[in-house]
């Protein structure tokens, strides 16, 4: 049976609250009947990406506390949380530059596996990653709101909700682990070996070095060095290179399936029907929140899809994308679009359909949808 995605078009009708984009998410919170998924007196994460120094295309605030609202009216306790993704108590301080913070989102905004990145419970996922370290607060959560932005991504081409999942609700380096044995790096790590230094393009001007998000590489004026204990393997300093002068061989196709195995891995923390998304297909960047910057978007605003299946939602997120017209002044002018083709897999050279694929295959929800607008 088909599943039912509720959509939000960005368009505005009328110039009415009820027909602006926040009143129109209001309007769905309440037809999608929150006390099906949400109980009174629930401790409920707001699992959404944080954002980073210098970027500024993620979920607005508004949107988050509207969500926020609409869970303590059933009488859930809601928090907005995410793994660490740089040091904790530094992406606390990044979350609060992007405008997360009690004050504004009138909830608390926590770190989800503590502010030493270390509190979290091992659990079996499948075959290629066989154990991953979930963050306490998303593991002893009974429920969870699943807040994700739409964008590209270096790896995935797709960033939506299952990445949201795979990478955001897994502790990067639990304790008494390294990185590749139970943590995040687990799924990089089907990639690639370490990144390829090409001396003689190397100009050492450094970038590499201060975009690194576990400080794995050092640079100085004649000397480029990679810890590959601390890497993690996630690429971002070879697509950040100016001169090219770092390279990696990779193999996307472990690690697409990779992250449908760890979304699993998460979701069977939770009794069915207890996890909600919403995907935000606004300010759709080719890039990452993770990176330290904001480009403009590839496409224009398509609207907020919400659903309880995260297949069906994600199908839903591509197809709009492909059917969105690529936008001029971005990295998607001038890329011609063969039939069938998004714009995310054409910039990332990999489809970013093969997660969602995955992610169906191995029982997470169905590609069969149909919208209902609001």
């Amino acid at each position: 049976m088909a599943k039912k995605i509720y959509f939000i078009d960005s368009r505005v009708e009328k110039f009415d609250y009820r027909y602006s984009l926040s009143g129109k998410l209001e309007k769905g919170l309440e037809r999608i009947n929150l006390t099906k998924y949400f109980s009174k007196d629930e401790l409920v994460p707001i699992k959404m990406h944080l954002g980073n120094r210098g970027g500024h295309h993620t979920i607005r605030p508004n949107f988050v506390r509207l969500v926020a609202e609409q869970l303590k009216k059933v009488g859930a306790r809601p928090f907005v949380t995410d793994s660490s993704r740089v040091k904790p108590y530094e992406y606390l301080e990044v979350a609060n530059e992007m405008g997360y913070n009690q004050l504004s989102l009138g909830c608390p905004v926590i770190i989800a596996d503590g502010i030493f990145g270390r509190d979290s419970v091992t659990v079996k996922a499948g075959k290629i990653l066989k154990e991953l370290a979930i963050p306490s607060a998303i593991y002893d959560a009974k429920s969870m709101m699943v807040l994700s932005h739409i964008k590209g991504h270096i790896d995935s081409s797709l960033a939506g909700a299952i990445k949201n999942l795979a990478m955001g609700c897994v502790c990067p380096q639990p304790r008494g682990h390294t990185w590749k044995e139970g943590g995040r790096g687990k799924m990089h790590f089907q990639m690639t070996e370490i990144m390829a230094w090409n001396k003689e393009l190397c100009t050492y001007c450094a970038i590499c070095a201060d975009n690194c998000p576990v400080e794995a590489i050092t640079v100085t004026k004649e000397f480029f060095e990679v810890d590959e204990e601390k890497c993690w393997r996630c690429g971002r300093c070879v697509k950040i290179c100016p001169e090219k002068a770092l390279s990696v061989p990779i193999s996307h196709d472990n690690f697409l399936a990779s992250l449908a195995e760890s979304a699993k891995a998460v979701l069977d923390t939770f009794e069915p029907g207890k996890v909600l998304y919403i995907n935000f297909i606004l300010d759709v960047q080719p890039e990452c929140d993770c990176m330290a910057v904001s480009d403009n978007p590839l496409i224009q605003d398509q609207g907020i899809l919400i659903g309880d299946d995260i297949v069906a939602i994600e199908t839903a997120t591509m197809d709009l994308i492909e059917k969105a017209t690529p936008l001029p002044q971005s990295k998607a002018e001038g890329i011609k679009l063969k039939k069938g083709e998004d714009i995310l897999s054409a910039l990332h050279k990999k489809d970013a359909r093969i997660q969602i694929k995955a992610a169906e295959k191995l029982g997470l929800g169905e590609s069969d949808y149909y919208l209902e607008k609001i």
